[in-house]
């Protein structure tokens, strides 16, 4: 695989790869990058079907594998054995957890900006917020199916609150419109149980669990049950954020990045 046309790259020193969320760029970390760039190597990963990369082959029975299989082929190539500091949002939250349960890269330090990893709610019998979930998914494929126009923006409001989709550029909307079928995978990848409560306790990396207060309550019940099980986390919580929080309050996201575990 040819990783170049994959990642975009800024500053130098210690490595800190970013991996975006569903519906989203690497400029989703421009205003992070620009910050780090002084004391660190910043590599932002483009999701495959994302940022002008071919699609997965695997819509039939989706896996995490396309995703796992990039940030390997990434950091062997581009960083060698040196420690990265993996960090993900959202969707991309859900790759960067589970590439550190997956255990086969050397990692200093795990960061989640509020990971859409809704398997855990299964897995510690969430029933509750699980149950929010599945009445949400069943009615997005539904209405995605029968071609709802601006479907997409269920999504966005569902994790960030009404009327954040209405608020984006309508060249923004267009493009998330494009991506549907991309997201529905997510779906089906951040739903089905990757791992058990025993990986999550057994997890050595040091992470960071961060939300915003706005924010939808299963991703506060997602961050929470992490924090219970994760060994070494710390949580943060970022005032007046929501879904959205890693471009909206850049500034308090890097603070809590920077902070100890």
């Amino acid at each position: 695989m040819d990783i170049r046309p994959y990642v975009v790259e800024q500053g130098c020193g210690s490595p800190i790869v970013f991996v975006h969320g569903s519906f989203a760029t690497t400029s989703t970390w421009k205003k992070m990058m620009e910050r780090l760039a002084a004391t660190h190597r910043c590599i932002a990963i483009k999701l495959p079907g994302h940022g002008g990369m071919p699609d997965p082959d695997d819509f039939d029975a989706p896996t995490l594998a396309p995703e796992l299989n990039l940030i390997e082929a990434v950091a062997r190539e581009l960083v060698g054995h040196e420690p990265i500091h993996l960090v993900g949002h959202s969707y991309g939250g859900v790759v960067a957890l589970a590439q550190a349960l997956r255990g086969n890269l050397p990692l200093s330090e795990l960061t989640l900006f509020e990971p859409v990893a809704t398997w855990v709610l299964d897995v510690v019998n969430d029933t509750p917020m699980q149950a929010e979930v599945d009445a949400f998914v069943r009615r997005y494929r539904h209405d995605a199916a029968v071609g709802v126009p601006d479907v997409c923006g269920q999504v966005i409001d569902f994790w960030g609150g009404a009327n954040d989709f209405a608020n984006l550029p309508s060249h923004i909307q267009t493009l998330m419109g494009t991506m549907v079928k991309n997201n529905l995978r997510h779906w089906d990848t951040c739903t089905a149980p990757q791992h058990t409560e025993a990986d999550l306790r057994a997890l050595q990396v040091p992470t960071r669990l961060v939300c915003g207060t706005r924010s939808n309550q299963v991703a506060h019940a997602i961050l929470n049950h992490l924090h219970r099980l994760v060994p070494h986390n710390r949580m943060w919580e970022i005032e007046g954020a929501s879904h959205g929080l890693v471009a909206s309050h850049a500034d308090a996201c890097l603070e809590a990045l920077q902070s100890p575990v």
